[in-house]
């Protein structure tokens, strides 16, 4: 018999589908890049430039992970090839060059690949009210924070 009380016993099967969720979105991804014949870090790249727009290749390397020079400038090249993005002058200082998304051809491919998941993610949302969508909401921003906190304490202690 558990002497577990049943808030205890939520917080942990709440963390425990967390983790499960991360897990997942980690494979998912991997299919989708597997799908895409391109690796899980250029999924992330395009998922990057999608949600935040053109930026520079240093940033771009800080906001998915890897290395400047060498392997951004390997992963920009791949991707470039591949028609998910181009290099263009940034205007307002034309010695530096931005990374952006091109939505055409490859990336209406990715959107179709991720149809599937947007759909039910859709219809799963439509099942809350506002209320409870305030709630997870603010769970998930919470969460990102967290998230996002240990990341950087991790890279910072390497």
């Amino acid at each position: 018999m558990s002497t577990e009380s049943p808030r205890a016993a939520l917080a942990a099967a709440l963390y425990d589908e967390e983790r499960a969720g991360a897990t997942g979105a980690v494979l998912y991804h991997a299919a989708v890049a597997a799908h895409l014949k391109i690796n899980i870090t250029d999924v992330s790249c395009v998922g990057v430039l999608d949600k935040e727009g053109p930026m520079t290749a240093g940033r771009l390397a800080q906001r998915v992970g890897v290395s400047r020079g060498g392997p951004v400038t390997a992963m920009i090249d791949r991707l470039e090839s591949a028609g998910f993005l181009r290099r263009r002058r940034d205007p307002v200082d034309r010695r530096r060059v931005l990374i952006e998304l091109v939505r055409e051809d490859a990336y209406q491919r990715l959107q179709r690949s991720l149809g599937g998941l947007t759909g039910r993610y859709t219809e799963l949302i439509g099942g809350y009210t506002e209320d409870e969508l305030r709630l997870l909401l603010d769970f998930s921003r919470r969460t990102n924070e967290i998230l996002h906190e240990q990341t950087t304490a991790l890279q910072a202690d390497r």
